[in-house]
């Protein structure tokens, strides 16, 4: 199964950030889309998407923090009290990532 991914974003140069966002997942070569706003929450605004190395049906989405481990068919949302700037994944260890905050806090 090859599983395409990707994030569209609407950035508002007037207010100077995102004010939209969309995951699309197609399962089919890229011939068909599904948008996975409601999976992700509706009113959720994501900001970046990260595939880990070592296991590429582990996805994370950052905004709060969403992570799939079937290639974005599913999501689990995990709340956080900051914003993320950055993530790293653990170059062997699948399930440990580092993230940053805006104020480069771990």
């Amino acid at each position: 199964l090859q599983v395409i991914l990707i994030l569209t974003k609407l950035y508002d140069y007037n207010l100077g950030s995102i004010t939209e966002s969309s995951l699309w997942r197609s399962t089919d070569y890229g011939t068909t889309y599904e948008k996975l706003n409601d999976k992700v929450g509706l009113k959720t605004i994501l900001s970046y998407l990260y595939v880990c190395p070592t296991n590429k049906r582990k996805v994370e989405v950052e905004s709060s923090l969403l992570i799939s481990s079937d290639e974005g068919a599913t999501y689990q949302k995990y709340r956080l009290n900051f914003y993320i700037h950055s993530l790293l994944f653990h170059p062997k260890q699948e399930d440990w990532i580092l993230a940053y905050s805006q104020d480069q806090k771990v």
